[in-house]
């Protein structure tokens, strides 16, 4: 074999060789790399909680009597769910200024056709009136929470209404109306929004099945989820702190007749992580009765179906939104049991 074919020989057997090895590394790289991203997804590395907010307030919820009950639970898979040991804390904004928030206030009240000076009838609290179109609006200025009111209640036009809107014209009106005032902020734009039909009835308002039998249509606005996964529960598990009454009429000041608004700016990106207990510790709280019922019912004993994390929506002052454990059980039954640990609560 002439030195010319040798080398040939050999340069074909080196590329061929050479070919081989470069297939089996990528080969046996992409398993290792697969292998690590699984084992690091399975075993993610844990980072201490900042908890840098310090001790937080006990999350307040309303006052409420109740008896505590026998619990069990039905749970998917028969398991407890599996979460972090931690959980974001996030930053409520408020105005430390009555005085500027006051300011802030009268400028809402102007876009919502309320030009002249309120009265201040408690503290913090202002009412403004619409003579022209019998509207009143209380606002708080220490929450930023208001309500706005016509007395629909006798408004024989309204009893019997031109129509009643659909879905999406009610949700459309209710959007409009907060739009206008300038209280339409985008995890109220983005979040679900649920509407239920109102009749006028001698006995007071209360809520019907069907438009057919109703006087107008109550638009629930609640908020974006946190991170698109963890509802903001209220203390009303079936309506949210936002809601609108609005109507058929096409009556300036008749559209929408009454508006509950109880909001506090999230700050989304400001937050501290704090150590949080487990599915289990909050089951074991739930039985020895340290739980909040936001829906009770009379029954002694009630079968849990459901539990999972969720945020507490503010009822008082506060600057912090916190984790709760829900859980849900037969005939709608829910109830609350604050997830940060004990340690770092007052």
């Amino acid at each position: 074999m002439t030195s010319l074919t040798l080398i040939a020989y050999q340069t074909r057997k080196l590329i061929k060789v050479g070919g081989l090895f470069t297939v089996f590394f990528l080969i046996s790289w992409t398993l290792i790399t697969s292998a690590l991203k699984a084992y690091e997804k399975a075993h993610p590395i844990k980072e201490k909680p900042t908890v840098k907010y310090g001790i937080l307030p006990k999350i307040v919820f309303p006052e409420k009597v109740f008896d505590s009950k026998s619990f069990s639970k039905e749970l998917a898979n028969d398991k407890f769910p599996v979460s972090n040991d931690q959980a974001k804390v996030y930053f409520v904004a408020r105005s430390n200024k009555p005085f500027m928030a006051l300011d802030e206030d009268k400028k809402t009240a102007k876009l919502m056709g309320f030009e002249n000076e309120p009265k201040e009838i408690g503290n913090g609290v202002y009412e403004f009136k619409n003579n022209l179109l019998n509207q009143t609006l209380t606002i708080n200025v220490f929450t930023g929470s208001f309500k706005m009111k016509y007395p629909y209640e006798n408004d024989q036009m309204l009893l019997n209404p031109e129509r009643i809107l659909t879905k999406e014209e009610a949700i459309v009106a209710a959007k409009s109306y907060l739009s206008d005032a300038d209280k339409l902020p985008d995890d109220l734009n983005l979040g679900e929004q649920k509407i239920s039909y109102w009749k006028i009835a001698a006995d007071g308002l209360r809520q019907v099945d069907s438009p057919s039998e109703a006087n107008m249509t109550r638009v629930d606005l609640f908020r974006k989820n946190i991170n698109d996964e963890m509802k903001i529960v209220s203390s009303n598990p079936n309506t949210a702190p936002i809601s609108l009454m609005v109507t058929g009429s096409t009556v300036e000041g008749k559209k929408v007749v009454e508006v509950n608004y109880h909001y506090a700016n999230i700050d989304r990106e400001s937050y501290e992580t704090y150590p949080i207990k487990s599915a289990e510790e909050a089951w074991g709280e739930l039985k020895a009765g340290n739980y909040w019922p936001a829906n009770d019912i009379a029954n002694k004993e009630v079968t849990i179906r459901k539990i999972y994390l969720a945020y507490f929506e503010p009822v008082v002052l506060t600057n912090y939104l916190q984790p709760v454990y829900v859980f849900e059980g037969d005939n709608n039954f829910t109830a609350y049991v604050p997830a940060i640990i004990d340690k770092y609560l007052k």
